[in-house]
């Protein structure tokens, strides 16, 4: 499971947000992974899956890359839950990758996932930011559905279908557009921060939810909070993600991450702050 929150605004004012993220990964404890850093030969930030076989895949990234007329993009990857899984289908690692590191347009992108590969089911999530446009976009193949969402948007993905959200995604939107509302102000930007990650520490569990226990029967208690916490089967949020991008163009990638090997009822949290300008 993961959860994604995303703030767009085109025509910001003085001193607030273009962009404001807040994701959660949820995976097995024991997967390893490498923190967030900015890779100097593609010009991206973001974290990597080092399980064997699937090197370098990523779940959430930026590129601080001008290309079409965007100075900025952002990708993430959400698994579907519950979907059958197929074998001898293409990894899903590569997805935002392979996004980050090409020059062509997201809605290029989506055609391209379209018509490319089978991979097993998952929402595919992409920014662009130029000067006069924010606009998200979206990708599941599970059912095969693309959406755009233009302008001024507070929106949130998790592990279903964007016609059937799960409840703590619906809870949680409400709680991102109050923060927003509350703290979109460089000024604030210290409470902006801790505000997000109280969202992503959010424990309370959202029920009922006749959606997640549809695609999760047997676990669905456990996975109905915004924080993930399965001790017994070794699974659980484990990286939170910060994404911001003001009105100058100051980028700003913040990640707290579980120390390896984890101890899901003691972790050590590893921050990263990663800051660039376009």
């Amino acid at each position: 499971m993961c959860i994604l929150f995303v703030y767009t605004e085109p025509k910001p004012h003085k001193h607030t947000y273009r962009l404001i993220v807040a994701s959660n990964r949820d995976e097995y404890y024991q997967r390893p992974a490498k923190s967030a850093f900015l890779c100097p030969q593609f010009n991206i930030i973001g974290g990597r899956d080092m399980e064997k076989g699937r090197e370098g895949g990523m779940w959430l990234g930026v590129s601080l890359n001008k290309s079409n007329n965007n100075k900025f993009k952002f990708g993430a990857l959400l698994n579907l839950t519950g979907e059958e899984r197929k074998h001898g289908v293409i990894g899903r690692g590569p997805i935002v990758a392979d996004y980050l590191k090409s020059d062509i347009t997201a809605m290029d992108y989506l055609e391209n996932l379209r018509n490319g590969e089978q991979h097993n089911a998952f929402n595919f999530v992409a920014v662009e930011l130029s000067d006069t446009t924010a606009n998200v976009y979206h990708h599941s193949n599970v059912p095969t559905t693309s959406s755009v969402f233009e302008s001024t948007q507070i929106l949130g993905f998790g592990n279903s279908t964007l016609v059937a959200p799960l409840l703590k995604v619906t809870n949680g939107v409400d709680k991102f557009a109050t923060i927003i509302e509350c703290f979109n102000s460089i000024e604030k930007k210290d409470q902006l921060v801790d505000e997000l990650l109280k969202l992503l520490k959010w424990e309370e569990r959202h029920l009922p939810d006749p959606e997640l226990q549809r695609r999760a029967p047997s676990a669905f208690e456990f996975l109905s909070a915004v924080y993930v916490k399965i001790v017994a089967a070794g699974y659980g949020t484990r990286t939170h993600s910060i994404v911001l991008v003001d009105y100058d163009w100051n980028v700003e990638f913040i990640e707290l991450t579980m120390e390896e090997p984890i101890d899901p009822e003691n972790p050590t949290w590893l921050n990263q702050n990663i800051k660039a300008h376009l």
